[in-house]
């Protein structure tokens, strides 16, 4: 990583949910094909659009801890395609990530690329005294290359990749820069971070995929195989596993957080 100067400010979660750090994930498993279609698995989203996706984080004293299987409880989430808005120039999603736990719970929006899929800004909230302070962090592309985004937040995984098509190699390289604020308000003085991230695609056999998956996912895996999407960046590492037709990774792991998608309810389509 890049660095050019730091923030005054950072994107933070509630404790009871906040990532301070990630650990690496394993290399691809033996026998996946380093070929896939990204273009096949780019979700297409209408509004009022939704999906539930289930987390479940190492607790903070264990991520230390040689047992990387010991997880918190489970925690739903609500992502909702609300309207399409404009960030700057860009035509985008508006998606609200609401969780499904009892009691006041921070809200997260995205802003995602109608054309690219790409993240474009994120805006989430954390506690202070009388209710929720909001932090907005968005991202920039050197000479209008889109690149994918590790989000800021790992207890709710909302990394995207690059839905690029016709792929010469599964192995490609981007950076992006993150800055504090909505997109186009960048006061003078204010300098992000930059990132390099590699993106890595293959094609699994369903074998090594089956048992990270929910259950109604691994029924027809010969007929509708899953594509994994690896993302690095400055020591760290996402493995998603995405189905095509679905809106959300069937599968992800930041080294951390573990998710899943549990639900579909698609307004413009039959639910998968």
């Amino acid at each position: 990583m890049q660095k050019t100067k730091k923030w005054s400010v950072g994107l933070v979660l509630p404790a009871a949910v906040c990532v301070a750090c990630l650990v690496l994930a394993g290399d691809a498993p033996p026998g996946a094909t380093r070929s896939a279609n990204m273009e096949s698995i780019k979700p297409q989203w209408g509004a009022g659009d939704s999906w539930v996706v289930e987390t479940a984080s190492l607790p903070i004293q264990l991520r230390s801890a040689l047992d990387p299987t010991i997880r918190s409880k489970p925690i739903q989430w609500q992502f909702t395609v609300q309207r399409y808005e404009k960030v700057v120039t860009d035509d985008c999603y508006r998606v609200v990530v609401k969780c499904l736990e009892p009691g006041p719970q921070p809200t997260t929006v995205l802003w995602i690329d109608r054309n690219t899929q790409t993240l474009r800004q994120v805006e989430t909230e954390f506690p202070v005294r009388g209710g929720f302070k909001k932090v907005v962090e968005n991202y920039q592309f050197s000479s209008g290359r889109k690149s994918p985004v590790l989000g800021p937040l790992t207890a709710l995984p909302i990394d995207m990749p690059f839905f690029q098509g016709n792929r010469t190699k599964s192995l490609e390289s981007y950076s992006y820069e993150a800055n504090v604020g909505p997109a186009g308000t960048k006061a003078l003085g204010d300098i992000g971070f930059t990132y390099e991230v590699e993106q890595d695609v293959a094609a699994p056999s369903a074998q090594h995929v089956k048992g990270l998956l929910p259950d109604a996912y691994t029924k027809d895996l010969n007929t509708r195989p899953v594509v994994e999407v690896r993302l690095r960046s400055a020591g760290r590492q996402v493995r998603q596993l995405w189905r095509p037709g679905l809106p959300w990774p069937v599968y992800a792991d930041n080294g951390v957080t573990v998710a899943r998608l549990v639900k579909v309810n698609s307004a413009t389509q039959p639910g998968n």
